[in-house]
């Protein structure tokens, strides 16, 4: 399938919130329109960047930019996010909003749509929070197409084993995920737009989502993008995410893998990154000292860094610039 360049105004569906604005679009097989572009030097090595819960781009615009010399990048939005569409219309109260539609399997299916649209071989595929996850499963679903992984302090299975060291989000999930369909759709719709008060960002610090190294300038994006969405199906990719566990196949992934955890992460803290060490066949670990779960914008120079090292050791790229 051949990937289709657009020009003109923005998607209808654009939530906004992009670094980079999406240019290109490809249908996935239930019917979700993906959007995304291509950046970076022609034929280079692919990166494939899988986001974070309900993330645009934003977390990237640290990373990426000085990278653009020497790779040739795919930044999407999955469906729901960013310019992506929803693969059918929420309905009323969000009521046609389906778990399955949500699932990280699907949301990986949007990345090899993207894949497969641009013909991507050998790519490093770099995942994010929510997006390990999605990397692990795009591994699994073309691991034909994929060179190696690079997993920034996101999780093997679900986020809410580990938040803040404690299961308490697995019993209070279940709870929030009914109540909010009791709420009036205005009423649904106006919860998201909380992040826009000013006091969205100390708030995130003082709860440690965010730590006292994370630039404001660098979510103001994402508060932008999450005011936006629909929060019925913000709770279904927070199922997906719960419901999701590569951990009975770690051992198959045949690829090298970069993981990167902060030591003051508190949504996958670092004891995740043992983990991944323990079960992986061939993994290695950077520890961000005073990383959050924000590092990718926290200490994108030290990440990019050991990004080059490992793409130039395991797999012969060009390596750092030091």
């Amino acid at each position: 399938m051949a990937a289709t360049e657009t020009i003109g105004p923005p998607w209808p569906e654009d939530r906004g919130g992009h670094v980079w604005p999406k240019d290109r679009e490809v249908r996935a097989g239930d019917g979700a329109w993906i959007r995304y572009t291509v950046i970076g030097a022609e034929d280079a090595p692919w990166l494939v960047l899988c986001a974070g819960f309900m993330c645009p781009d934003n977390f990237w615009g640290y990373l990426i930019p000085p990278l653009l010399d020497r790779y040739r990048v795919a930044v999407l939005n999955y469906r729901g996010v960013g310019a992506s569409s929803y693969p059918r219309d929420p309905g009323f109260a969000g009521r046609d909003v389906r778990a399955e539609d949500y699932t990280i399997e699907k949301h990986a299916g949007d990345v090899a749509a993207v894949m497969d649209a641009e013909e991507v071989t050998g790519a490093t595929v770099i995942g994010h929070s929510m997006g390990c996850q999605v990397a692990l499963e795009v591994w699994r679903q073309r691991p034909d197409q994929v060179a190696a992984l690079a997993l920034i302090t996101g999780p093997y299975a679900s986020p809410l084993h580990t938040f803040y060291g404690s299961k308490l989000g697995v019993y209070l999930f279940p709870f929030a995920y009914h109540a909010i369909r009791f709420i009036p759709r205005p009423l649904q719709k106006l919860i998201p737009r909380a992040v826009r008060l000013p006091i969205a960002m100390p708030g995130a610090r003082l709860i440690r989502a965010l730590g006292e190294h994370t630039p404001a300038e660098g979510m103001s994006l994402y508060f932008e993008h999450f005011s936006r969405g629909d929060p019925v199906v913000m709770l279904e990719i927070a199922k997906g995410m719960h419901r999701f566990d590569a951990y009975p196949w770690l051992g198959d992934v045949a690829v090298p893998v970069l993981v990167v955890v902060g030591d003051e992460d508190t949504f996958t803290p670092p004891e995740i990154g043992d983990e991944f060490l323990s079960h992986l066949p061939d993994a290695e670990l950077l520890v961000l000292p005073g990383g959050t779960h924000g590092a990718l914008i926290e200490f994108p120079d030290e990440i990019r860094e050991a990004l080059l090292d490992f793409t130039a050791r395991r797999l012969g790229h060009r390596g750092s610039a030091q």
